[in-house]
């Protein structure tokens, strides 16, 4: 009795001994998965943090050339991360460029980051308006600039770009277009996107030009190969629509409000395909 006691003494020990093994097995392999999936997580965030920071990089060169554009003036404004200003002298230049903005674009600031946007817009302007001749100097209202960090909108009404009832870029207009060109070709990583705009008026039936969806994508067209042919922009970074009259800014009833919808706006923004390429890696 003492002996077959004795033998499944032993017998249920080898059984408990055999059972440990086969889990200690399993939390051997589920620990080796988990160290195997760590691992990779651990290689994916260095991955993720070496393309933030390659997109980081060329985020804040795209805003340095955007800065180009504000010319050589002591009151130029650094677009930053985050709308910080940075220094001291980044806020004295912001205070001076607001003191001479008009009191109407100032209301428009409700944060730090717009107050940002509407200055460097300020101050992109004004240089653009230095690009052109005394004699081709036209009203302010003529042109018109915006920044929605880190995108600049710069518009134009067809009084700066062509002669009256032409959809060729004028030559007037070169200095202007020659200075967004010597950024766009500075800055690799930059899109241009070229979009025409008209007022509602129809278009005679005499006329070669068949409405104004042709006459909007004709004059986007035409700026759009002034660039390419005149100033070297690559053609694959350009981009030509026409918005016909369905766009407008102002009243189409009066003859001011058609003249402001008459217009052709050139944005810059960052290439949108590198930026998705950057985030994939």
């Amino acid at each position: 009795m003492t002996k077959i006691a004795t033998i499944t003494v032993l017998f249920a020990v080898l059984l408990t001994s055999c059972v440990s093994k086969k889990q200690l097995n399993q939390v051997e392999n589920q620990k080796t998965a988990l160290e195997k999936e760590l691992s990779e997580l651990k290689s994916e965030k260095e991955s993720c943090n070496e393309s933030y920071m390659q997109l980081e990089s060329e985020v804040t060169s795209y805003k340095q050339k955007i800065a180009e554009l504000q010319g050589s003036s002591e009151n130029r404004i650094e677009l930053t991360n985050s709308g910080q200003l940075v220094s001291e002298s980044a806020k004295a230049n912001l205070r001076r460029v607001f003191s001479k903005m008009p009191a109407e674009q100032r209301s428009q600031a409700m944060t730090l980051e717009d107050s940002i946007n509407l200055a460097v817009a300020y101050n992109i302007k004004s240089n653009l308006l230095k690009q052109m001749k005394d004699e081709d100097r036209v009203a302010d209202a003529a042109i018109n600039v915006k920044v929605l960090d880190p995108v600049v909108r710069i518009t134009l009404t067809d009084q700066v770009l062509f002669k009256s009832g032409s959809y060729w870029v004028d030559k007037k207009a070169y200095n202007l277009l020659a200075r967004i060109a010597e950024v766009i070709n500075s800055e690799p990583n930059m899109d241009v996107r070229v979009e025409g705009h008209a007022d509602d008026m129809k278009i005679a039936e005499s006329s070669y030009i068949v409405d104004n969806w042709d006459l909007s994508i004709r004059r986007a067209a035409s700026v759009v190969r002034t660039l390419e042919d005149k100033f070297q922009v690559g053609g694959d970074r350009l981009i030509a629509s026409g918005r016909s009259h369905f766009m407008p800014v102002a009243d189409n009833s009066t003859a001011e409000g058609r003249a402001k919808n008459r217009r052709t706006t050139i944005l810059l923004l960052p290439k949108v395909e590198r930026y998705m390429e950057i985030l994939k890696k």
